[in-house]
Order: structure tokens, then sequence, then C-alpha cells
């Protein structure tokens, strides 16, 4: 019996990358929350335990910069019209500056706001603004190859590998003298999490192969192309260190000893390929993929910013960083706090449309009625109880003493007019 093969959907949907999409926001759920929160005492490496959390918690990231390619550039392309006349693109740009409007947003203290008091670190640079960038990126890439022609994939993949060897222009030079919000974006110096360079070069990566799919979609679902995808990743896991270093014996340039004495970007692309090739030929085998876990893949910026204001405490200055302390907690409760952690996400996107519906229907509606009766009761009850009030003051006016008399009339006539 053949193994069933999901197929694509009417919608050109490839559901892997919804099911990866998943799989790395939960992991970046329980990383940051054991980050967050285990305490320094047992942060050992030499810990076979700790180690694979630590591995793990590293792929995040690039998956998310990795995805976000080769959604975009996979969706802008299936399209099919120019640039000009390609709705994706002026939807790519906006989704792009509300993502970097979201990422500053995230980090206001509003108590600390309102008190007159705004820290410097809200002008790092975390995940979101990487993404908002990228999608920016990727048009600005298949601008560049409508232009002057070429194949994109080409062009994004030479993009890629140049993001990141250009990267020791960026983290060996002080920054010192530039303005600290555009500093922000190319040095972790000032508390950034993520600079442009290098991580927009997975996005060009994910890109590549968003170009490959969006001209033969069919392949997602084959064998051979995940396959070829796992070599790929495999040989840059195990082969990167030794073509850098070659590359640095035939040309001496200064920036190769710096990447391959520290191999970590071409070492995790080849990590995110080879997981990427896995859940695309897994889960085209498994048929029916839950919908629930499709459903977390295609929330992630709701789960992204729930986790954020919960974790760090960031718009009301507590959180559960707080309220635990910052890296206190011992292995056990820290496991079982971060099991309940991604739990309860979980079960927040479960019910999110309930949520929305009250946020975004049943709540302005209450809102609205609340008004009309307002307004009512200012046209309707509102002359009548003034009425009231003004004889009652009236009735008090009489009974003053001779020493508030000039004062009386005063304000009755202007309770009169």
């Amino acid at each position: 019996m053949e193994p069933t093969v999901a197929k694509p959907a009417k919608t050109g949907r490839i559901v892997f990358i919804d099911v990866l999409r998943a799989y790395a926001i939960l992991m970046m759920l329980q990383g940051h929350f054991v980050d967050t929160l285990l305490a320094e005492t047992y942060r050992n490496p030499d810990s076979t335990l700790y180690y694979i959390w630590s591995f793990m918690r590293g792929m995040t990231a690039p998956i998310f910069f990795t995805v976000t390619g080769l959604v975009f550039t996979f969706l802008l392309l299936r399209d099919g019209r120019p640039l000009r006349e390609n709705k994706r693109v002026k939807k790519g740009l906006k989704r792009g500056l509300f993502l970097l409007y979201v990422g500053y947003l995230l980090k206001i203290n509003f108590p600390a706001l309102f008190a007159g008091y705004l820290s410097s670190w809200v002008w790092t640079i975390d995940v979101l603004h990487i993404i908002g960038l990228a999608l920016i990126g990727l048009i600005a890439v298949c601008a560049i190859r409508e232009l002057v022609g070429g194949s994109l994939a080409v062009w994004m993949l030479v993009f890629g590998a140049g993001t990141f060897l250009i990267d020791p222009y960026f983290t060996e030079p002080t920054w010192d003298e530039t303005p600290r919000f555009f500093a922000n974006f190319f040095t972790r110096d000032y508390g950034s999490n993520f600079t442009i360079v290098p991580w927009l070069g997975f996005a060009f990566f994910g890109g590549a192969i968003g170009y490959a799919l969006s001209r033969k979609p069919k392949w997602a679902f084959s064998h051979w192309f995940p396959f070829l995808l796992l070599a790929f990743g495999f040989t840059l896991t195990k082969g990167s260190w030794q073509m850098l270093y070659n590359a640095y014996q035939l040309t001496g340039w200064e920036n190769l000893p710096v990447l391959f004495n520290n191999n970590y970007l071409f070492w995790r692309l080849g990590h995110v390929f080879m997981v990427m090739s896995m859940f695309m030929w897994g889960i085209a085998r498994i048929g029916q993929v839950p919908r629930l876990i499709t459903k977390i893949g295609s929330e992630t910026l709701t789960i992204y910013g729930a986790h954020y204001v919960l974790l760090y405490g960031t718009w009301f200055g507590l959180g559960l960083s707080q309220i635990f302390g910052y890296r206190s907690l011992s292995p056990i409760p820290c496991i079982i706090g971060a099991a309940l952690f991604v739990f309860a996400h979980i079960k927040f996107i479960q019910h999110i449309e309930p949520l929305r519906e009250i946020w975004y229907v049943q709540l302005p509606a209450y809102l609205r009625r609340q008004q009309r009766l307002a307004l009512i009761w200012l046209k309707r009850d509102w002359p009548k109880l003034r009425a009231q009030l003004i004889v009652q003051w009236q009735s008090r006016l009489s009974e003053a003493p001779n020493w508030l008399l000039p004062l009386v009339r005063v304000m009755s006539r202007r309770t009169k007019d």
C-alpha cells in the first residue's frame, strides 16, 4: 500500500509550512520561558540535557526567518504579475512596517511611560523587527532582479551568502559614534537580540526555496526535493567550515577566518534545511494534519505578542519574570512552568475565535449601546435633573449667611443663564 500523500490545497497553501511554524513557535515559548527563569546555577554546558535544550532553542529564530522568506516569496511569485501590478508588494510593505511598529510597541512599559520615562531598551531590535525588514528586503531583491534580469533564485542565494559573509564588517567595529537608534539595527552592543546582518540572510535563503516551490509546488510533495534539501543541509553542517577555510586559502580575505572560527551561520542554516526537509517529506505523507496545529502555525504573531507581555511584563511592568524572579527557578519547577506556559498558549489559540468575537464584535457593540443610552439620558433625563438641582440650589442660597449674599447672587444668575 502506498503512503497517503497530502495534496496541495486549492488555495496553493503548503501545509508543512504551518506545521513547521507551529513547531518553531512552541519551541520559542518553552525556550524563552526556561532562558528567562532557569537559575544560573543550573546552566551547565557540559550537561547533555542542557546542551540539547540550548541547541533546540537556537533553531527557532533561523527557522522563522527562513520560513518568512519562503512563504512571502512563494506568495509574491504565485501572483504572477509584475511588481508594479502585484498586490502582494503593497501588502508586504505594509506588513513589514506593521511588524516594525509592533516590535517597538511590545517593548513599551506604559506605567513608566505615563510617569514620563521611556527606556532606551525600547529601541533595541528583536525578532519582529527583522521579519518586518526581511519582507521589505525580499521585495527589494525581487525589484533588482526585475530591473537587471537573471534568475531570482540565484539573486536570493547571492544576497543570502553575501549577508553572512559580510557579518564581520558589522560585528568587529564599534558603533559609538552612530546614533543609537540606527546602531541597534547593526550591532548587539546596546541590547539588540538580532541585527540586520547576518539574520536577513536566512530570509534570502528561504526566498530561494520559495522561488523553487512557486514554480513547481508539487516538489514539496515529492521524495527527491526534500532529500535534496536534506543533503544540502547536511553538507553545510558538516562541510561549511572546510569550505570557508579553503576559500580563505585561495583568497586571503580577512573576513573568512572570523567566519570559520565561529561558524554558526552556515552551520545553523544547514540544520534549518535538514529540519525543513524532514517536515516537508513527513507532513506530505501523514495525510490529514490536525487543524489546531496549522492554526497555531498561522497565529504566530498573536502568540509572540501574548507571550512577550506575559513573560517579560513589558506593558504593565508585571510579568512572570517579575513574579518569580529573573533566573531564579530550579529545573523541575522550570520544566513544569514551561509546559504549562506552552499549554496555556495552545488553549488560547484553540479558543481564539470566541475571544476575538468578544473583543472585536461584542465589546464594541456593548460600548456603542452604552453610548446611545448615555445620549438618550442627556437629552431626556438630564434637563429634569438639572432643573431639580437648580431649585435645590436656590433654596439653599436663600438660607445662606449674609456675608455670602454677593456670591450667592452671582452664582444664582449664572445658574439661571
